[in-house]
């Protein structure tokens, strides 16, 4: 957490958030609207996919096998408890992966003083195919077990091919971080083992203090908060290219290296 600050130094700090947010994740949307056709499974799974390629796809057996063993080990246990199988041809609609902002609760405590609220993380987002998300997982295991099971099972095998393109797709991986995102595999402990996509940018975020915090939501009267954007991130920013060229000059030209650096 930051040092302790005042509710005006928050204001400002809350609107430089929102302006970083919005920026970034809207060139993100505009990047994966771009990329989408790399997410796609059926280069990976082939005539596997429903409507995939009619023509072998080298790997796409081994590729299935392998998605297929990981659907069973995390549909069976819990919180999912699912005894469906899966069998090709598979319904899998992917389309441009979709941004779920990530949240998370938490307790602020302060002098005798509490509250409990949910925290948005706005410079982190859950990546998944569209209404595919975590928190629609979370909603299903909520419902009537015996009116879910079908599309709680559809749902674990969507995100499950997302993670399987992934690992496979690694230039995928490697073009978002050129771009300057992180792409990670977490957990959620609420839904077991199942994988989790998350991509961030290289600028974070943070929570005040609890004082702050609750004074804040004594104010709004609003049971939430958005953490704010760690300033110093900015301040210390590299281009990962200018350092790569620098590296190159200093192990050939170590002469213009130092005129560039000096």
């Amino acid at each position: 957490m930051t040092d302790s600050f005042d509710i005006p130094r928050l204001i400002e700090l809350r609107k430089l958030t929102r302006s970083v947010s919005e920026r970034i994740e809207t060139q993100l949307k505009s990047y994966l609207s771009t990329l989408a056709p790399l997410f796609s499974p059926q280069p990976i799974l082939g005539e596997y996919i429903r409507g995939g390629s009619k023509s072998s796809v080298k790997g796409a057996e081994k590729n299935f096998q392998e998605l297929k063993k990981h659907y069973l080990s995390i549909a069976r246990q819990k919180p999912f408890s699912l005894d469906s199988d899966i069998s090709p041809p598979l319904d899998i609609f992917a389309a441009t992966p979709a941004l779920t902002p990530v949240t998370y609760p938490y307790k602020a405590e302060n002098e005798g003083k509490s509250a409990e609220l949910t925290v948005t993380s706005p410079l982190q987002w859950i990546l998944s195919y569209p209404g595919m998300a975590p928190n629609q997982i979370t909603d299903l295991l909520k419902g009537i077990r015996s009116q879910i099971q079908d599309e709680l099972a559809h749902t674990l095998l969507q995100c499950m091919t997302l993670n399987l393109v992934l690992e496979k797709q690694t230039g995928l991986r490697n073009l978002l971080k050129d771009l300057r995102f992180n792409l990670e595999t977490i957990h959620v402990d609420s839904l077991g083992d199942l994988p989790v996509m998350l991509i961030s940018c290289p600028v974070s975020t943070e929570l005040p203090s609890d004082d702050v915090i609750i004074q804040n939501t004594e104010i709004s009267g609003i049971p939430s908060f958005e953490e704010i954007i760690k300033i110093n991130d900015i301040s210390v920013m590299s281009d990962p290219l200018r350092e790569t060229l620098l590296g190159i000059t200093r192990e050939v030209t170590p002469e213009i290296y130092q005129e560039l650096v000096s």
